[in-house]
């Protein structure tokens, strides 16, 4: 378990959280605020949520949660690592 804390691991969890976390919020997310709904970003938590602007009293219904966002980071950064290890166990299991 230690190996994947050695220099080449942690590059490909940084590639690989950074596909997995703009994968996640462009394909999962909701972007309706430019037709009269709501844009909201985050997986699993949705930590944006936002209109286009078009309503009487849109303050209330946009916010941001930082929590959210540092929880959903998290999330992608344990399930990269993840991925990693059995990407490299498979491999491994073929050599």
């Amino acid at each position: 378990m230690s190996k994947i804390f050695c220099r080449n691991h942690i590059k490909w969890i940084i590639v690989l959280f950074f596909g997995l976390f703009l994968w996640l919020n462009i394909f999962l997310g909701e972007f309706n605020g430019v037709s009269d709904g709501l844009t909201r970003i985050g997986f699993p938590l949705v930590f944006l949520q936002d209109t286009g602007g078009k309503c009487e009293d849109c303050e209330s219904l946009k916010w941001f949660n930082l929590l959210y966002l540092i929880v959903d980071i998290v999330i992608c950064l344990l399930l990269s690592a993840i991925i990693l290890t059995g990407v490299k166990r498979i491999i491994k299991r073929k050599v």
